[in-house]
């Protein structure tokens, strides 16, 4: 609820105003509904959610992620009857927003743990059949030397028609499949895909450091490189001097990762400003999930259900087996058909709707892909494989509406970094920090080195931030030595006063 702003011009008895609230409450966020999960991975998100004691959402979205990861482009979607243009690639792009210790990177490997086990039987094939190679390379150099000698003898003695026929290598040189790479460069990650053609899952520990770097000057071929992998069917060449040009007709990455709400907030800060990074690559992670912390952690330890981690590495090895150069291509059954039309009519209008801000519109747009990808998944998942009925078509739809509530929660939280950094001071001081003394100089407070805090002008800009909504005001010292502005008193009424998040 939205909080009246005061009027801090006002003062009261003792001379200070009513602190303002600083900031806007998050959204809230619906609690995750285990029905919105295919029933072949739910027992085993069920279980890791239990023994890790973490939310729903983080296991549930892994889940679905490694699912998108792991499809590719070994199955596609035509959301449209007769339209057979239009057609989804259901690789996705999602995250894990979470503080620090909330267990996010634990919980990502032990969710595409039988994903990784699949990986590592390629890996033990692809040694196999490199050791096959290798050994069937050294005969043939082995009869080919036999050959020269042979041919020189027949050359020497004029009789060529005596030797033998000029063996040959029959045995063509292995490739190494893949399913994940993690924290791959743009350049390793283009190799892959060219010997990978139904796709890559790509898993970050930290989004935060990937998407920085994007940022940054000099890196805007690698920025527009991910731009054209998230569509899974754009072809992308790289020329490089000495090692000559690599094409990848489809290229088709899905992504997933963790980032903490500080820095994504600074991220949002400067990304979704007008310019050039504002090209909607935040945007298309539309498996962004943020929900609230779980409340009533208990101690676990027990082993974990094995037949539910068996279960969802049967559903992850059928899937990865299919094979990309003749995909699977699913329509909706007619009655996931209508449902599909008056879910996109309603789509249409919310993004047409005045009441809708930019970034949503930017976001929900995605969800275009989002929907018909999300039921074709479930669909494979669930080992129906001809057609998506309704009941994943219906399943497809409620994520769709419960990730929006999570976006929202996304952008609301988008505030400049000198304003989330008053609120970090702010909160210090509801907690009772230099309350004994009432005041506190700038240098009390960069000299603790906190995250937003740690240098005299960080520090400035969070007090100015404070002063301006009443809850500290400049103090002149007791002597003339000194800045004024740099003692600043603490107002007495903030032990009530709203943070916000």
């Amino acid at each position: 609820m939205a909080v009246a702003k005061l009027d801090k011009t006002a003062p009261s008895v003792d001379g200070w105003p009513e602190p303002e609230p600083l900031g806007e409450e998050l959204p809230p966020v619906p609690p995750f509904d285990a029905g919105l999960l295919p029933a072949s991975v739910r027992p085993m998100v069920e279980d890791v959610t239990d023994r890790m004691q973490t939310p729903p959402d983080f296991a549930a979205v892994v889940s679905i992620a490694t699912l998108a990861g792991l499809c590719g482009r070994r199955a596609l979607m035509q959301p449209k009857e007769r339209d057979s243009s239009w057609i989804v690639v259901p690789n996705l792009w999602g995250g894990i927003v979470a503080g620090p210790g909330m267990m996010k990177s634990p919980l990502v490997s032990i969710v595409t743990a039988p994903a990784r086990a699949l990986e590592a039987d390629w890996r033990a094939e692809y040694a196999d059949a490199q050791r096959e190679y290798e050994a069937a390379q050294e005969r043939a150099e082995l009869d080919l030397a036999v050959w020269r000698e042979q041919y020189k003898r027949a050359a020497k003695n004029k009789k060529k028609g005596d030797a033998p026929v000029k063996p040959q290598l029959d045995v063509s040189e292995p490739s190494q499949r893949r399913l994940i790479a993690v924290d791959a460069t743009p350049e390793k990650l283009h190799e892959l895909l060219a010997a990978n053609p139904a796709g890559i899952f790509v898993l970050w520990d930290e989004l935060s450091g990937w998407l920085a770097g994007l940022e940054r000057q000099g890196r805007e071929s690698e920025r527009a490189f991910y731009l054209a992998c998230w569509s899974g069917d754009t072809p992308h060449s790289i020329d490089r001097i000495g090692r000559g040009s690599i094409h990848v007709e489809h290229c088709c990455v899905s992504l997933f990762g963790g980032i903490q709400p500080a820095r994504l907030r600074a991220y949002l800060a400067d990304a979704l400003r007008d310019g050039p990074s504002n090209d909607g690559l935040i945007q298309r992670f539309q498996m962004l999930v943020w929900p609230d912390s779980k409340p009533d952690w208990k101690y676990r330890d027990r082993a974990p259900n094995a037949g539910a981690m068996q279960a969802a590495e049967n559903i992850y090895r059928r899937i990865a087996e299919m094979s990309a150069e003749k995909p699977f291509r699913l329509k909706f059954t007619p009655d996931a058909q209508a449902l599909f039309v008056a879910w996109l009519t309603d789509l249409e209008a919310r993004l047409r709707a005045d009441d809708t801000s930019p970034f949503m519109q930017a976001h929900l747009s995605k969800y275009r892909k989002l929907m018909p990808a999300l039921g074709l998944l479930f669909s494979l998942a669930d080992s129906s494989l001809e057609s998506v009925g309704l009941r994943h078509a219906q399943q497809a739809a409620d994520w769709c509406e419960y990730l929006a509530h999570h976006a929202r929660r996304v952008y609301a939280s988008r505030i400049s970094p000198e304003r989330l950094a008053a609120i970090s001071l702010a909160r210090r001081l509801t907690k009772g920090w230099k309350r004994d003394s009432g005041t506190f100089t700038i240098r009390e407070v960069y000299s603790n080195d906190w995250s937003g805090l740690a240098t005299p002008d960080e520090a400035r800009a969070a007090v100015r931030v404070l002063e301006d909504a009443g809850w500290v005001r400049p103090e002149k010292p007791k002597s003339d030595a000194g800045r004024p502005s740099e003692i600043h008193a603490i107002n007495p009424k903030i032990g009530g006063a709203h943070v916000g998040n």
